[in-house]
């Protein structure tokens, strides 16, 4: 299978990976032929790119990196303890923190969450993917399929398994891992506390509306902070996940000094705990490479490209170290064009991880200089440092 522009797609296609909605279900189950009404609902819905089976590369099986069904519970349970705050801000224009905080203050919120079926729930799926995700030595690099509407559900998922296996590298033990889950999976309920259309309108926000923005870490904290189930570091973690190791970040301006997260690391007054600098870089990475409603998504390593340049200023340069050894800068499956060399312009597939060098895999080259389709060659790039690639999407 391959990755593929849902603007590229054509009836009779078949379908290499489930479409999952925002509320969990399947849309689309894989080997489904696309007909031109499903083509258009993709469309219509949002999506940009999906996973199409072909007679070239049907050795090509992108796994995920958490069972369908984890991923399909664990956006279910997000949504359903994130729709008690939007359940109870409901009517509010909410376009003012102190107007926000005092509904916070309530405690309805907090009533409807503490010893709730709705943490619990969260808890437990924090164990799973904690258990699978240790069954990987790399991650796949490709995150969950996404359209705007439903961003933020299925970012809190892709969020939480790139920040374990970030972590489990830095040797932290499986209870820290599930706190860690915790904080990921809800790190972002702060947003939903705040008027969605500053998220979803593509327009230039005005000064003040982005500070209110910047308060939702706050307003997550908040709502969280007390709840046993949640427990005081995942709700820090939801606090300082915006955080940068310069100081620039939001909300309370911590730094971070840009050595590795480990474990027993002592947090000093004024910095980032260890755990949230890995939950930051996980956030920007899944951000990067997850259409918005203002830009289409970046490949993986042009997101990658991205994320240097903020090393050292924006997220722990040693986090990154470990990111870039556990995620493909070219996942498997996805499209590249062949940037030198005799084969300049060619555009393949990666139909094999080198693990020993995530950068250089294996292509499957598909399609000549003119966009031809041709017999399919592989090329090991892990042994032709002459030819380089950059991702692509068709």
């Amino acid at each position: 299978m391959y990755r593929l522009s849902v603007d590229s797609l054509k009836p009779g296609m078949v379908l290499g990976r489930a479409i999952i909605s925002d509320n969990g279900t399947v849309l689309l189950n894989r080997g489904v032929k696309l007909t031109q009404f499903y083509i258009d609902q993709l469309k219509k819905l949002g999506y940009d790119t999906v996973f199409i089976e072909d007679p070239d590369t049907t050795d090509i099986v992108v796994e995920d990196d958490v069972k369908e069904q984890t991923r399909r519970k664990a956006i279910q349970h997000i949504r359903a303890l994130f729709s008690v705050p939007i359940s109870e801000m409901k009517g509010l224009k909410k376009t003012t923190v102190s107007e926000i905080k005092r509904e916070i203050e309530k405690g309805r919120i907090k009533e409807k969450l503490v010893n709730s079926r709705l943490t619990k729930n969260i808890a437990a799926m924090s164990y799973q993917i904690v258990d699978e995700v240790l069954d990987n030595k790399i991650l796949s690099g490709l995150v969950s399929f996404k359209r705007h509407s439903d961003f933020t559900f299925k970012h809190c998922v892709d969020v939480t398994v790139l920040s374990v296996a970030i972590a489990d590298k830095f040797l932290y033990d499986r209870s820290k891992l599930t706190e860690l889950a915790k904080g990921a999976l809800l790190h972002d309920i702060g947003r939903l506390l705040i008027n969605k259309s500053l998220y979803e309108e593509p327009r230039r926000l005005t000064k003040e509306e982005f500070e209110l923005i910047k308060t939702h870490p706050t307003l997550g904290y908040i709502t969280l902070k007390d709840i046993a189930d949640i427990g005081i570091i995942a709700a820090h973690i939801v606090y300082q996940h915006h955080e940068q190791q310069n100081g620039q970040g939001y909300p309370r301006g911590l730094k971070g000094d840009n050595t590795m997260p480990l474990p027993k690391k002592e947090i000093k007054k004024g910095y980032i705990m260890p755990l949230a600098e890995i939950v930051y870089a996980a956030n920007v990475y899944d951000a990067l490479v997850s259409p918005r409603v203002y830009r289409s998504a970046y490949t993986p390593d042009q997101a990658f490209f991205i994320m240097k340049r903020m090393a050292g200023t924006h997220i722990n340069r040693e986090v990154l170290k470990m990111m870039f050894e556990i995620i493909p800068a070219y996942p498997l499956g996805t499209t590249v064009i062949i940037s030198t060399g005799r084969f300049k312009n060619y555009i393949g597939i990666v139909s094999k991880i080198n693990e020993d060098n995530l950068s250089r895999p294996v292509i499957r080259v598909m399609f000549d200089d003119r966009r031809k389709r041709i017999e399919p060659f592989e090329i090991d790039l892990s042994t032709n440092q002459h030819i380089n690639i950059s991702g692509i999407i068709v």
